[in-house]
C-alpha cells in the first residue's frame, strides 16, 4: 500500500465521522416523522455518499454492507416498508456497526471485520420478512466482538516502548502521535483533531505579530536605558500575553451540541428497552466547554440520562393515574456561571422519596436507625458506593454501581454535582464544573518548606479566626462558630501529616462548601490570589489522593496543588472510624 493510498484511506476515516454523526440523527427523527421526505431523502444522500466512498478507498466489505443500507433507505423512500420501531432499531444497530469499523480501520488500515449477523438482519428486511425480535441481542455481540479486537489492538500498542512526554504548554498539541513503526500500511498513527475557526486563528497570529514587536521595542529602549518606555512596553507586552493566553485557550474550547446530540440517542433505546414513551428537550447546547472537560463528562452524563429515564420516568400506567401526560421528559441542559459552566439533567418523573432512601440505608447498615438526618443529607446517599433503592435488577439499572462513580469522575474534574427533588414532580442532578483544567486561579501557603496551592473555586470565603468562637468536642474535634453555624474544622498540618505549627494570632480559616455541606480548614498565611497552569503529577505520584497535579509559581518554584474537599473527606472518613472504634472499645 502505497503512501498515496494510505493518506486517501485516513481522509475518508476522519470525513465518514460527520457522515455518521449526520446520520444517526436522521435514524432518530424518522421515527417520529416517518413520513418526512427531506429526512428520508437526506438519509439516503448520506448513505450514498458512504458507499461510494468506501468503495473508492478500497474498503469494499465496508461499501457492500453500505449498500445493503442503502437498499432498504431506498425502499422506506419509496414506501415499499414501514417506518417501525424494530426497523429504527435495525438502522441505528447499522450505524453502530460502522463506526466499531471505522475506529478498527483506524488502527489497523487492512483489519477485516465480519458483517455478515447484521447484513442477515438487512436481508430479511429487504425481503420483506419481519425484522428479527433478536436484532438487539445480535448488535450486542456484534459490539463486544469488535470493540475486544480493539482493545487487543490498543493494548499491543500501549505494550511499545514509551516514548518521551513532551512538557505541556498552554496551547496543547492538537493530535498525539503513536510511536513510529516501519510498516506505515499496517499500523498508522491516530490523530485526535479539533476544529478551529479561522477567525480564532487569526487573532492568534495577529497576537503573536504584537508580541514579536513589543520585545523588538522592549529590547531598544532598555539598550538606550529608556526606563519610562520599558515599564510602559512591559505593560503592554503583559496585556498582550493575557490576550494571547485567552485565545490560545480558546483553542481546546467546543461546543457541547455533539454530546447533546449523543443523548438522544442514549434516551430513544433506552426507552424503547424499558417500553416508555419519553422525549429529550435539551437547550445551550452551542456552550462551549474544554474538549477534555468534554469528553471526561460523557459518561457521567449517559448515566445520568439513563437514571432519569430508568428511574425517574414513571411507568405510562402511573404517569395516567397521577394525571400526567403520556410521553414523560427529560431536560438536558447548559449554561455559563462566573468561570464555571453548569449542567442539568431534569426529568417529570415522580421524585425521590427521602423517606425511602433512609429506610434503605439502615437495611443496608449505612446509617443506625435512631439517626437523624435531614432531606437533603438522605438524598447525598444515592451517592454512597453500591446504594440503590431498586429490588430489580436490569441491564438498565444494574446493581447500584454507578452514581457514587459519576460523582467521583465529577470530582476529579474539580467539578461538584447536586440533587434536588419533588415528589411527583421530578428530580434535577445539577452538575458544576470549571471551563478549563489547564489553568485556574488560586492562593498559595507555605508549610513545612513546601509550597502548596489552593483553587478559588474551593475556597467559600476567608475569615481571621477568633479564637473564642474555636471549640474543641471529643467525638467531632474542633468546630468553629462562624455566623450562627458550627463548621468542622481541620488544621492543614495535620490533614498533610505534617508537624503541627504554634498557633499564631493572625491563623486564618478557609471556608470550603462541597454539596452545601461547609467545613473550615486552619493555615497560618494565604498569599495574593493569582493564575497557575495545571501540570500532570508524573506516573510515580499519580497514585496520591488529595492532589490535582503541580504549577510553576510567578516565583519559579514549584507547588502543589491540593484538592481540599477531597483530602477532608478522607481525613474525617479515617477519624469516624476510630472514632466508632473506641466507643466499641469503651462499651
Amino acid at each position: 500500500m502505497d503512501e498515496m493510498d494510505i493518506e486517501l484511506k485516513r481522509d475518508f476515516l476522519g470525513e465518514s465521522q460527520q457522515l455518521l454523526q449526520d446520520a444517526e440523527q436522521c435514524f432518530l427523527q424518522i421515527e417520529s416523522e416517518p413520513d418526512n421526505p427531506d429526512v428520508i431523502n437526506t438519509l439516503f444522500r448520506l448513505a450514498h455518499n458512504l458507499k461510494g466512498s468506501a468503495n473508492a478507498v478500497g474498503f469494499m466489505d465496508l461499501g457492500s454492507f453500505t449498500h445493503k443500507l442503502e437498499s432498504l433507505l431506498l425502499k422506506i423512500k419509496d414506501k415499499k416498508a414501514s417506518v417501525t420501531g424494530k426497523v429504527v432499531t435495525l438502522l441505528l444497530a447499522c450505524k453502530d456497526q460502522i463506526q466499531l469499523s471505522l475506529d478498527k480501520l483506524k488502527i489497523d488500515l487492512s483489519a477485516s471485520v465480519d458483517y455478515s449477523q447484521l447484513s442477515s438482519e438487512l436481508d430479511a428486511a429487504l425481503t420483506g420478512q419481519d425484522v428479527s425480535t433478536t436484532t438487539e441481542a445480535v448488535v450486542a455481540a456484534v459490539t463486544v466482538d469488535v470493540a475486544e479486537e480493539i482493545a487487543a489492538e490498543v493494548e499491543t500498542q500501549e505494550s511499545e516502548p514509551e516514548q518521551t512526554e513532551p512538557e505541556q504548554t498552554i496551547v496543547a498539541e492538537a493530535f498525539v502521535a503513536q510511536p513510529q513503526t516501519e510498516n506505515k500500511a499496517f499500523t498508522p498513527e491516530v490523530d485526535e483533531n479539533i476544529r478551529v475557526s479561522l477567525a480564532r486563528l487569526d487573532k492568534l497570529i495577529n497576537y503573536v505579530g504584537e508580541i514579536v514587536i513589543l520585545q523588538t521595542v522592549l529590547a531598544e529602549q532598555a539598550f538606550l536605558g529608556n526606563l519610562h518606555m520599558v515599564q510602559r512596553t512591559s505593560q503592554q507586552l503583559g496585556k498582550v500575553t493575557r490576550e494571547l493566553q485567552d485565545i490560545s485557550m480558546s483553542l481546546r474550547m467546543v461546543p457541547m451540541k455533539q454530546t447533546f446530540l449523543k443523548m438522544q440517542r442514549i434516551v430513544r433505546d433506552t426507552s424503547y428497552t424499558l417500553n416508555k414513551k419519553v422525549q429529550l428537550h435539551v437547550k445551550g447546547e452551542e456552550t462551549e466547554l474544554e474538549k477534555t472537560v468534554l469528553e471526561l463528562i460523557g459518561d457521567p452524563l449517559v448515566h445520568l440520562i439513563r437514571n432519569a429515564v430508568d428511574h425517574g420516568i414513571d411507568s405510562t400506567e402511573e404517569r395516567e393515574a397521577a394525571g400526567k401526560p403520556e410521553v414523560g421528559k427529560v431536560f438536558l441542559q447548559a449554561y455559563h456561571r462566573a468561570d464555571n459552566i453548569v449542567i442539568e439533567v431534569k426529568d417529570d418523573g415522580k421524585g425521590i422519596d427521602a423517606q425511602k432512601l433512609r429506610k434503605k440505608a439502615i437495611e443496608k447498615g449505612i446509617m443506625r436507625e435512631q439517626q437523624v438526618i435531614s432531606d437533603k443529607a438522605a438524598l447525598n446517599l444515592i451517592f454512597h458506593p453500591g446504594f440503590s433503592t431498586k429490588d430489580e435488577v436490569t441491564d438498565v439499572s444494574g446493581r447500584g454501581v454507578g452514581l457514587d462513580v459519576v460523582k467521583t469522575n465529577i470530582e476529579r474534574l474539580q467539578g461538584s454535582i447536586d440533587v434536588m427533588t419533588e415528589l411527583g414532580k421530578g428530580t434535577t442532578f445539577k452538575i458544576q464544573l470549571p471551563l478549563t483544567l489547564a489553568i485556574i486561579e488560586a492562593t498559595t501557603i507555605k508549610l513545612a518548606g513546601q509550597r502548596y496551592a489552593i483553587p478559588m473555586s474551593h475556597i467559600h470565603e476567608s475569615v481571621q479566626i477568633d479564637k473564642n468562637n474555636l471549640h474543641y468536642s471529643v467525638n467531632s474535634g474542633e468546630i468553629y462558630y462562624l455566623r450562627n453555624e458550627n463548621l468542622p474544622t481541620f488544621r492543614l498540618t495535620a490533614l498533610l501529616g505534617l508537624k503541627s505549627m504554634p498557633e499564631q494570632k493572625d491563623d486564618i480559616l478557609l471556608v470550603i462548601r462541597v454539596d452545601e455541606m461547609p467545613f473550615g480548614v486552619i493555615v497560618n498565611d494565604i498569599s495574593a490570589v493569582q493564575q497557575i497552569v495545571i501540570k500532570k503529577l508524573g506516573r510515580e505520584l499519580a497514585y496520591l489522593d488529595g492532589y490535582t497535579g503541580s504549577a510553576i509559581l510567578g516565583d519559579g518554584r514549584p507547588a502543589l496543588i491540593l484538592n481540599l474537599p477531597q483530602i477532608v473527606q478522607k481525613h474525617s472518613v479515617r477519624r469516624n472510624v476510630l472514632s466508632t472504634t473506641n466507643q466499641r472499645l469503651s462499651a
